[in-house]
């Protein structure tokens, strides 16, 4: 009750605004009406739904991810021009390679030569071709093929997941194949059908599904190398046996006179050629004394 309540607060909202409304994203100025479930024509459709799910090859559980039978979708809006409602399509200039019929999908000439021509016809594009059942995620843009038999009025219907039927009004057209972009407005099963004044369609079943983004995990942090850091601190820390440790500078004196021939003086070592020099010529003086 809640959520039919809400929804003809929006079409009230909508038709002062003339904001877009529905899977189809059709101006209110279409016709579109939000049915009750006592409307015959909504207990009508219910009543299909069950042979429509076995007729479309859908599965009883509406599906939660793309799968295999993903709808043929663009994630951007379509070009305005083809959001007026109902556009031509030219089979004989782009037929399609495949289309469900009777359980399988059969080439062009194949579905034509069996369809019968009186018979008001729904499809969703899929990579595979025009089917009666396919997924969408949430937000996504994709085409129904519709075959209208006769000069008729044109209402197309949607179940929504919740249950309550939108119904669009897309006016009167001639007999031939069209086209109409579907909005994937709420996650869930969704169920449309079109009617004409001789009866209506066949069912399309879209399973909308939503698109998780996985929340961005912070990288983790990374300890600093033990060796690295004890190199950049220089000397006199330097890495050994594992560890960083503190070497004291080196005597200059001690380690001159540990070098056989050489000593140290005038504040530098020197190593000169020959004997070595005593560097406390005094001693030797007194030596010879």
């Amino acid at each position: 009750m809640t959520n039919r309540t809400s929804v003809s607060i929006l079409i009230t909202l909508f038709f002062f605004t003339g904001i877009a409304l529905g899977g189809y994203d059709l101006s209110v100025s279409t016709g579109t009406e939000n049915l009750t479930a006592a409307n015959p024509i909504v207990q009508s459709l219910e009543t299909e739904t069950g042979s429509a799910l076995a007729d479309a090859l859908a599965p009883q559980v509406p599906a939660t991810e793309s799968g295999t039978q993903l709808a043929l979708y663009l994630d951007q809006t379509p070009i305005k021009t083809d959001l007026k409602g109902l556009m031509p399509f030219n089979v004989k200039v782009s037929p399609s390679t495949n289309v469900f019929y009777k359980g399988r999908y059969l080439g062009w000439n194949g579905f034509a030569s069996q369809f019968p021509s009186t018979s008001a016809g729904l499809w969703i594009e899929r990579s595979a071709g025009w089917s009666w059942y396919a997924t969408m995620p949430q937000g996504g843009w994709a085409r129904e093929l519709l075959y209208v038999p006769i000069t008729s009025p044109i209402f197309m219907y949607e179940i929504y997941p919740s249950g309550f039927v939108m119904r669009y009004n897309l006016g009167v057209v001639q007999p031939g194949y069209y086209y109409l972009w579907y909005y994937a407005d709420i996650p869930g099963r969704h169920l449309d059908v079109f009617g004409i004044s001789s009866g209506y369609s066949n069912m399309v079943i879209i399973d909308v599904y939503t698109i998780s983004v996985p929340k961005p995990v912070p990288p983790k942090p990374v300890p600093p190398d033990p060796k690295k850091e004890c190199e950049k601190r220089g000397f006199p820390w330097v890495w050994e046996d594992g560890q960083c440790k503190m070497k004291m500078a080196p005597n200059p004196v001690a380690e001159c006179e540990k070098i056989p021939g050489c000593f140290w003086a005038d504040g530098q070592c020197q190593c000169p050629p020959g004997p070595v020099p005593n560097p406390n010529p005094d001693d030797d003086q007194g030596d010879n004394a």
